[in-house]
């Protein structure tokens, strides 16, 4: 089973096949050690040989927000939700970078409709939609090409949210929604879409759902990736 964690191995698994499943971990983690080319690099050369893998766009588009390219980034972003519907790291950070390019109330309140679909009592887009009721009636760019002023606090804010926030202590979840959700992480690991179904596993993690149950199912996830490219 691969380590996902050595990143010598990650390395020759890509260079073995450009089109390893395992290539945005490694974009990752140049990324994190501010290697920007070479996360740029290794994603661009994966969705050469796999366009459909929706993690690698991601990553891209934290390459991009980090280089200050916000249009490409926004680009990405809705290529990630609109592809995989259950990537809400993406969808959250989409929802940031949309509050701080302004962009209209009706295109954020429709991403932010659809991460409540599966999370129907989440703490933070609660908390948008307050802001957005509150703000109600302030001008706003409608022209998503219009130009933006963005501040280096707004930058950082926009460029730190790489991983979806723990909600409030003291906000509980219905068992419903908890169920549903795991169980569309055996769908999605029954039609074979792993890289969705770790998305998922991670939302559950940030929501404080079962830490034991989302570890065993992760490791599930993580050997059905290995042995899919044995």
């Amino acid at each position: 089973m691969i380590d996902i964690l050595d990143k010598k191995m990650l390395e020759s698994k890509f260079a073995e096949d450009f089109s390893s499943p395992f290539y945005p971990i490694l974009a990752d983690m140049y990324l994190n050690e501010g290697d920007l080319a070479r996360a740029r690099k290794v994603c661009e050369v994966g969705l050469d040989h796999d366009s459909t893998n929706t993690d690698g766009k991601f990553v891209l588009a934290r390459v991009a927000l980090t280089e200050e390219k916000f249009a490409a980034a926004e680009k990405l972003l809705k290529r990630v939700v609109d592809e995989n519907q259950s990537h809400f790291n993406a969808l959250r950070m989409l929802i940031k970078l949309e509050f701080q390019l302004k962009r209209s109330p009706k295109t954020i309140q429709k991403y932010i409709n659809r991460l409540l679909y599966f999370l129907p009592h989440d703490a933070e887009c609660i908390k948008w939609m307050d802001e957005m009721k509150v703000e109600d009636g302030a001008p706003t760019k409608q022209n998503e090409n219009d130009p933006v002023d963005i501040s280096e606090e707004t930058i950082a804010d926009v460029i730190k949210t790489n991983k979806a926030p723990a909600p409030e202590k003291s906000h509980t979840y219905n068992v419903d929604t908890s169920m549903a959700t795991f169980t569309m992480v055996q769908v999605l690991k029954s039609q074979k879409h792993y890289g969705q179904a770790l998305s998922v596993l991670e939302a559950l993690e940030s929501a404080g759902q079962d830490k034991n149950k989302i570890n065993q199912e992760k490791e599930v996830v993580l050997r059905c990736i290995s042995e899919s490219k044995q």
